[in-house]
């Protein structure tokens, strides 16, 4: 009998760990890092810190999110980075940003408008227009995903039949004795 209470209790506390797993999204717009952290469910991580590695895990800054969670980091010029979130409480998680994805804001990646219509000018119209679609773009990947992080209705009844299930299973099995 103790150790189906025991198995039992083990697995409502895995499930209030799973309510408290931490989350990030970040992406690039106009030569900038923008990205928020939450805990799954929507509440944001205010007591975090993210540190923003390079490519070869050397610590480039750490960022302090603001009381939404959301943070913004403006590095030199495009390059592969990686977000290292973590709590303090064992919550940590990393995302990558890839350099693709900085290029668009930087001087050095847009060409100076010319005097007559040439290359340089379908260059920078086009690098326009891909900050402009970044812009829009950027929000609404980052709601998809913490529309899909929710606990939604058949998420909470599936837990509760789960729980009711292992309950019963260990009644059947202490009827049995």
């Amino acid at each position: 009998m103790m150790r189906s209470w025991i198995l039992g209790l083990a697995l409502v506390v895995s499930c209030a760990a799973q309510a408290h797993l931490l989350k990030v999204f970040a992406y690039g717009e106009g030569g900038r890092v923008h990205g928020s952290v939450y805990f799954a469910g929507g509440g944001p991580a205010t007591g975090a810190s993210v540190q923003v590695l390079g490519i070869d895990g050397a610590l480039l800054t750490t960022l302090t999110p603001d009381a939404n969670g959301e943070f913004v980091y403006a590095p030199d010029g495009p390059r592969d980075l990686e977000l290292l979130v973590d709590t303090g409480d064992g919550h940590q998680i990393r995302w990558p940003v890839r350099a693709e994805e900085l290029s668009g804001g930087h001087p050095a990646s847009q060409p100076v408008m010319a005097a007559e219509p040439s290359q340089s000018d379908q260059r920078q119209l086009l690098g326009l227009i891909e900050q402009a679609v970044a812009r829009q773009v950027g929000p609404l990947r980052q709601e998809l995903q913490q529309a899909q992080d929710r606990a939604r209705l058949s998420d909470i009844l599936g837990g509760l039949g789960m729980i009711f299930g292992i309950a019963g299973l260990a009644m059947w099995w202490r009827g049995r004795r």
